[in-house]
């Protein structure tokens, strides 16, 4: 052989050490000749040695099939890494040169996409599709792509303007009535650019509907950036001071990050109710705006019509039950009266102002008590309160009566707390309070004229509870003996005169409440000593109640501190 092929056949024996990949060289027989630096790892992995053949007969095979072919690949697997092997039979040589490259990276990229619930395609620089996940079916038979073929236009376009710029670019493809945006990911090392897409047809449709809505709408982001409003929002937009981009009033998002699915707002000279939707697979809120301005006028007229009755009545008119029109009953009603005594020397007594005062925070306490017990408040006569039970609602003419009772009952206790109020006025002069209750058959409805209505209770049945109340004495509730025989079992009572009634020929028994009636006889001698504090009680030797039962919730509060 010549000295100059000598020469190079050593510089091309020697050429691979620069190589950054795995370069080796085996014999025809399969004889270990040459490796580089980057092959070590392969070297020990498969246990070869310098000048000794192969041990490993799928390798020898591998390197025996290049013989025959020239040019042979395949893969092996290196602990964790994944090299592809490219054989070369070089004749002149008498040896086979084997070139490496780590696929490792390449073969993630590859297995990656198949377990991704979003569409992968990867193509190549020369648009031929190469793979694509289960994911991409849809996408990939609606724009009628295979694998190994070049891919349709309108792709072709985007990795063309990709494999240019190496730059990551989105896109949004149309496919049917659907539309993907695409994330087109060039990857230079393997001359390749990875699709990724996602289906955004729900977002495209929620963005475009409330365009055509004819109630407001508005999208904010999650830190409360307005991005989108409905030409029905304007009047919302334009009177909270905002524009796109910029973020919504801290009041009006508390509402919204606060969870409040729905709340409403007063915004100019309108009432809005918004509904709110929280969107999280796209990160933003829908705000649905109702304008509810007539409705809340509307009201609030009703709410101020509804002070001038008894809750009773005024549910029964607007739920239909009771038609505004003249239309009277004959009902079995127990009828209650009080007043207060001497009222007329208290009002002379105090200026208008706190007048006014006391008598609206006592008429407020009697009539929650009232409500309370189901109770029909039919008037207010300066200080005197007209109630009866039976109507619009009755629950029988025996609860109806005791609940009377028992709403006298506890009129009666809240007056002591009442009384206490007063005399820190400087009044002189005890709250004291008459009551009369009486049972009968009344008439009861709408009474008045066709242009005004007055719902209320006329008979001798009310005369007779008007009666009883202006004969009983301070903090006194009289009873008819209709009522008494009615609540008898449950109401501790005792006789207290027989009353002339006018409009009646026969006098009428009445009957004091003293109070409900105990499951168990009470211990007639209370006796209890701690330190600090002696109580001795002999009920049976207590002549005034009333004023015992003064003096303990005195000294209650007085130990309570109030």
């Amino acid at each position: 052989m010549a000295q100059n092929d000598k020469n190079i056949i050593n510089l091309l024996k020697k050429f691979p050490d620069q190589n950054p990949n795995p370069v080796l060289r085996f014999s025809n027989e399969g004889v270990l000749e040459y490796y580089n630096s980057p092959a070590k790892r392969i070297i020990q992995f498969f246990d070869l040695e310098m000048s000794e053949k192969v041990n490993s007969k799928d390798i020898l095979n591998e390197l025996n099939k290049a013989v025959s072919k020239k040019i042979h690949s395949f893969e092996i697997k290196v602990n964790s890494l994944t090299y592809k092997l490219k054989c070369v039979y070089i004749k002149e040589l008498g040896s086979i040169n084997v070139y490496g490259t780590d696929i490792t990276a390449k073969k993630v990229i590859d297995k990656f996409p198949d377990s991704n619930p979003n569409p992968v395609m990867r193509v190549s620089y020369d648009g031929v599709l190469n793979y694509h996940n289960k994911a991409s079916l849809k996408l990939v038979g609606g724009l009628n792509l295979k694998v190994s073929e070049i891919v349709s236009k309108p792709i072709l376009k985007y990795i063309g303007e990709v494999s240019i710029s190496g730059e990551a670019t989105n896109y949004e493809i149309k496919v049917g009535n659907f539309t993907y945006s695409a994330s087109f990911v060039p990857v230079p090392e393997f001359q390749f650019i990875i699709v990724y897409a996602s289906d955004i047809t729900a977002l495209k449709v929620i963005k475009k509907f409330p365009n055509q809505n004819p109630n407001p709408v508005l999208r904010i982001d999650l830190e409360g950036h307005l991005d989108y409003f409905n030409d029905a929002s304007k009047y919302i937009v334009n009177n909270l001071g905002s524009t796109i981009g910029s973020k919504l009033p801290i009041n009006f998002l508390e509402k919204i990050f606060n969870k409040k699915d729905a709340f409403e707002r007063e915004i100019g000279s309108k009432t809005y109710m918004f509904n709110v939707v929280k969107i999280e697979e796209f990160s933003f809120y829908l705000i649905y705006g109702t304008d509810i301005t007539d409705s809340k006028d509307k009201e609030r007229i009703l709410e101020k019509l509804s002070k001038y009755f008894s809750p009773q009545v005024y549910d029964s008119i607007f739920t239909g039950e009771l038609d505004v029109k003249i239309n009277t009953t004959r009902k079995n009603l127990t009828v209650f009266f009080s007043d207060i005594k001497s009222f007329t020397t208290i009002t002379e007594k105090l200026e208008p102002e706190i007048l006014t005062d006391l008598i609206t925070n006592y008429l407020t306490e009697m009539t929650n008590i009232a409500i309370k017990h189901g109770g029909t408040v039919d008037k207010y006569i300066g200080d005197a309160i007209m109630i009866f039970f039976g109507d619009p609602n009755s629950n029988g003419a025996k609860k109806d009566a005791t609940a009377c009772i028992l709403m006298a009952l506890e009129m009666k206790k809240k007056l002591k707390r009442l009384k206490r109020d007063w005399a820190n006025t400087g009044l002189s002069e005890s709250l004291d309070v008459r009551m009369g209750i009486h049972t009968d058959v009344c008439t009861v409805g709408n009474f008045g004229s066709s242009d005004r209505l007055d719902y209320t209770v006329l008979g001798n049945g009310v005369n007779l509870a008007s009666r009883l109340e202006s004969l009983a004495k301070a903090n006194q509730i009289l009873i008819s003996e209709n009522t008494h025989n009615l609540i008898k079992n449950r109401i501790e009572c005792e006789f207290y005169d027989e009353v002339k009634v006018k409009g009646r020929a026969h006098s009428i028994k009445a009957y004091e409440v003293l109070g409900q009636i105990s499951g168990k006889k009470d211990q007639a001698v209370i006796k209890v000593s701690k330190k600090g504090f002696e109580l001795t009680l002999d009920k049976e030797e207590i002549s005034n109640k009333e004023q015992i039962l003064e003096i303990l919730e005195k000294s209650i509060d007085e130990l309570s501190g109030q």
